[in-house]
């Protein structure tokens, strides 16, 4: 992020911010917020998931 800032002559965490409330739930996703889809798809509960794509990212969703 620290090129961005240099290239949209930004504050170095500006840019960071101001992606973070672009996302639905207001901020950038943190490490910890990877946890329950870790430990659900570790867990006998998703024994029978094949080939899914699941998607922690703040309410976003992508587009085709």
């Amino acid at each position: 992020m620290r090129s961005f800032a240099c290239y949209e002559n930004r504050p170095i965490g500006e840019k960071k911010r101001l992606l973070g409330e672009e996302v639905p739930l207001g901020r950038m996703g943190l490490p910890d917020d990877l946890t329950g889809a870790a430990l659900f798809l570790a867990s006998a509960n998703a024994d029978y998931s094949t080939v899914q794509t699941l998607n922690v990212d703040g309410d976003n969703w992508m587009m085709s």
